[in-house]
């Protein structure tokens, strides 16, 4: 059976060989079905090919705004929540500290918001509409996905949902060339550069991808006996409906805009 098919029953501990090659396949298939919704999807082509209409766009960013201010409080909350995990595992939670801090100081405080405020100013909106803007219900759905599973998902529920935070990284590099032909400079998608940078390579003096550390936590979690997920999940349901709903996220932006 292949890996990121294989049923987990409580009590499985997997060799650190075995997780690994565990979480390689459930990255293998969200990866796979981000390339076909996202990557060949209707708004990243029309972006890619210089057809994005301006108002899509700036649709897509005030939704987009409303996601990554949530997000990074998840990734905050689960740091409390999970804490007695990453007490087994010191290596890691060392890089979690670094992961949480890296979101709220970098650039400067109050950190990664600053320049998704600054990429919507780019894109002709103010700071007050980016902020009190009323999330479309259909992009919001990825929030309230994350939301869940950060209060009531299993520890590995919830970090094979973020695993697609890797796949943002290439998808950020698809951003930053698609607005070129759109006429932005490279020193006007600082948001596309800092996340191809933060989810792909080691960055700020030592601070892990953020995709990596993800799928490193996967992997420990698994050798470690965390293999628990609730009835209707799985750790594949779990990062490929995160893609599923960043695709409808990207869809609504193209019909609405």
């Amino acid at each position: 059976m292949k890996a990121e098919l294989a049923r987990l029953v409580p009590g499985t501990v997997l060799t650190p060989q075995e997780a690994k090659a565990y979480v390689n396949g459930v990255k293998d298939a969200m990866f796979e079905l981000a390339d076909r919704k996202v990557t060949r999807g209707r708004f990243m082509q029309q972006l890619s090919n210089g057809t994005l209409p301006k108002e899509s766009l700036r649709l897509f960013w005030l939704n987009w705004h409303g996601f990554v201010a949530e997000i990074n409080n998840f990734i905050q909350v689960a740091y409390q929540r999970h804490l007695g995990f990453f007490k087994q595992h010191i290596d890691l939670l060392t890089f979690y500290a670094d992961k949480v801090a890296d979101e709220l100081i970098h650039p400067r405080p109050p950190g990664h918001l600053v320049v998704v405020w600054k990429q919507g100013e780019i894109f002709g909106l103010t700071r007050d509409e980016m902020i009190y803007y009323e999330m479309l219900p259909i992009c919001r759905a990825l929030v309230e996905w994350e939301r869940g599973l950060t209060y009531e998902g299993t520890i590995l529920e919830f970090w094979c949902s973020i695993l697609w935070e890797e796949f943002v990284g290439h998808w950020a590099r698809q951003f930053r060339e698609g607005l070129a032909k759109h006429g932005y400079s490279g020193d006007q998608a600082p948001y596309f550069t800092t996340h191809e940078e933060a989810d792909l390579v080691e960055h700020e003096g030592g601070v892990m991808a953020h995709g990596e550390f993800n799928r490193v936590v996967c992997e420990r979690l698994l050798s470690s006996g965390y293999v628990e997920c609730r009835p209707g999940f799985s750790p594949r349901y779990a990062a490929l409906t995160s893609i599923e709903l960043f695709a409808m996220f990207l869809d609504a932006a193209c019909e609405k805009g």
